[in-house]
């Protein structure tokens, strides 16, 4: 336990995408950290990660700290989306910076090296 935090058991920080909980692929991690890396694939429609079409544009919002944040409103889905990774893997760095030294480093490692991609 990191202070009071609820810590999770994730299958996916270290090895991106995998599926298989086992000891080699599992970590515990607090769960601002496993919640930060979520994609939210299936509850978030047919655009990129960070994405929402309104009005005839495409918007990037971010959520931090339980906050939407909005970004900016683009032409293009893959306009908003670079800007949403742009912010995403910043933010992803600072909450890394603000566990280094509590959470395993191989969990810091892969935090700060974390890349979105478009279609996570």
């Amino acid at each position: 336990m990191i202070g009071n935090e609820q810590m999770d058991l994730d299958k996916d920080i270290l090895f991106k995408g995998n599926k298989v909980y086992s000891p080699e692929t599992c970590v515990f991690v607090p769960h601002t950290i496993n919640t930060l890396l979520l994609n939210c694939k299936r509850k978030r429609g047919k655009y990129p990660v960070g994405v929402s079409f309104d009005k005839g544009k495409y918007r990037a919002a971010l959520n931090v700290d339980g906050k939407t944040v909005k970004l900016g409103v683009y032409n293009t889905p893959k306009e908003a989306f670079m800007e949403y990774k742009k912010h995403k893997e910043a933010l992803i760095i600072v909450v890394a910076d603000r566990y280094k030294g509590k959470i395993p480093d191989s969990v810091y490692k892969v935090m700060i090296n974390w890349k979105i991609e478009i279609d996570d």
